[in-house]
């Protein structure tokens, strides 16, 4: 079957076969995925993937798998993110995966990436084997959290001998881009340029100085009523008085304290802080991923 299969780049697709091939690629996946042409366009454009770096796979006439791609420059090197990769149920085991993580590989080369990164679910563990045979290594596990309890946190109950000597500042996404601290080696989605429509608030100590931040987004219902708020990063300066009392105060300060609304977190790191206090608070784990990651010059021969 390898050899009937050809690929191409999506921007040379119909779009209604790019979303024909993501549902049937994605039709029996762990999470609902299923999507429209509109959604799909959506997510391309909020997510920084490129029609012309990505890559949809055809057996005859028939669109049976695709791969998205983006490229960003992060942290100073060219990254590549991989947005979804997949192949209708009847196609698989034919090893077309391997053939568009390989084609998308030869693209980023000619495209200056260094660093490919991608996530998979951390069950999926045949993909994470195929990612593995072609070079990548797993970097860190992510969560998506969620609780519609009130918020624990506020001022008077994190304790924190720095709380008053804290001030916070609303900022736009962009701004905490800008701060030393900022972790330009976070998950992808939660950058802030998949973030551009949100929010983020800075704490700054008594000289001003800035000690911790974090990216958000509120959502509204039809009539404006806030209805969830999703937590992208929340990050603590490493010389900062308290840390954890800290990061408690960050949290107040996005997840309003009493607050009923729906509360999530977004492909937060599990071996931080913050995902620590939220598992304490009664966030719930919904889908954890692993990370990984291969830098191109040294991806094996296959």
């Amino acid at each position: 079957m390898e050899t009937a299969v050809r690929i191409k780049r999506l921007a040379e697709c119909a779009l209604t076969e790019a979303v024909e091939a993501w549902n049937k690629g994605f039709e029996d996946y762990y999470v609902k995925a299923e999507t429209n042409p509109d959604a799909f366009i959506a997510r391309m454009t909020m997510e920084g993937l490129s029609p012309t770096l990505s890559l949809v796979a055809y057996f005859g006439s028939q669109p049976v798998g695709l791969l998205l791609s983006g490229i960003r420059t992060l942290g100073g090197q060219t990254v590549s993110w991989n947005g979804g990769t997949a192949v209708a149920a009847a196609f698989r085991r034919h090893g077309i995966a391997k053939q568009l993580l390989l084609e998308a590989h030869r693209i980023y080369r000619e495209e200056g990436v260094h660093t490919a990164t991608l996530e998979a679910i951390a069950q999926n563990e045949r993909a994470i084997r195929l990612y593995e045979q072609l070079g990548y290594g797993i970097t860190d596990r992510v969560a998506i959290m969620e609780s519609s309890s009130p918020s624990p946190w506020s001022p008077c109950t994190v304790g924190s001998s720095a709380a008053e000597a804290i001030t916070f500042t609303k900022a736009r996404p962009q701004e905490v881009s800008l701060l030393a601290m900022y972790n330009a080696g976070a998950a992808w989605q939660t950058q802030w340029l998949s973030v551009r429509d949100g929010e983020a608030v800075i704490a700054r100590d008594a000289q001003g100085e800035p000690m911790g931040y974090a990216l958000f987004r509120r959502a509204f219902d039809a009539v404006g009523k806030h209805v969830s708020t999703t937590l992208f990063q929340c990050e603590t300066h490493p010389q900062a008085e308290d840390r954890r009392g800290l990061t408690e105060l960050l949290l107040n300060h996005v997840f309003e304290p009493g607050s009923t609304v729906r509360k999530r977190t977004f492909n937060i790191s599990t071996a931080g802080e913050c995902a620590a206090l939220l598992q304490a608070a009664g966030f719930e784990t919904m889908t954890e991923q692993v990370r990984m990651q291969l830098v191109l010059a040294e991806a094996p021969s296959v």
